[in-house]
């Protein structure tokens, strides 16, 4: 099976490609960078959405294959409680999509609300908190924030899995 994965992002690759495998023996990533399509820092459900939606069809119109996987990751609100969140979207060649979420987390609000009044991305506070630069390329300000228990790959992962649900049941979803 050949995934035309909408990243080069190490942390969402190896997540894509978890994944993928836990379903399909035989799996091959092509990797397209997909950053032209997508804003730099989502700000809701609906614009992670989007531009997962847009990187799963770029990479899938790029590279080819049996589906084309974008993973978008971004904050939302709740009320007043902001939240990181992953997106995913994967695209069938007939054009069909399917989306899933990762776990989400608490993010504090008046750091956000400096953030975007700075119109700054999470990823240069998520540095500035853990000390790592280029954070989300490795293990995520979430393995920081959970002390080792959980990254990047594996909020990319879920959010892969609940994407290819849909896949897995064609005759539930009508796919």
């Amino acid at each position: 099976m050949i995934i035309a994965a909408g990243t080069k992002n190490p942390a969402k690759l190896e997540g894509i490609r978890r994944a993928f495998v836990k379903y399909f023996p035989d799996v091959k990533l092509n990797p397209i960078d997909s950053a032209s399509v997508a804003k730099a820092q989502p700000k809701g459900l609906e614009e992670m959405t989007a531009g997962a939606t847009a990187r799963a069809k770029f990479a899938l119109s790029r590279a080819g294959g049996d589906f084309g996987v974008g993973v978008e990751a971004g904050i939302f609100t709740i009320g007043e409680v902001y939240f990181d969140n992953q997106v995913a979207a994967i695209v069938g060649p007939s054009g069909k999509v399917s989306l899933g979420h990762s776990a989400g987390y608490s993010l504090p609000r008046e750091a956000m609300e400096k953030l975007f009044s700075e119109g700054k991305e999470l990823e240069r506070w998520a540095e500035s908190v853990s000390g790592i630069n280029e954070v989300g390329d490795k293990g995520g300000l979430i393995h920081y924030l959970t002390k080792g228990r959980m990254t990047r790959t594996d909020l990319t992962e879920q959010c892969v899995v609940t994407a290819l649900i849909p896949w897995l049941h064609l005759d539930v979803y009508g796919f």
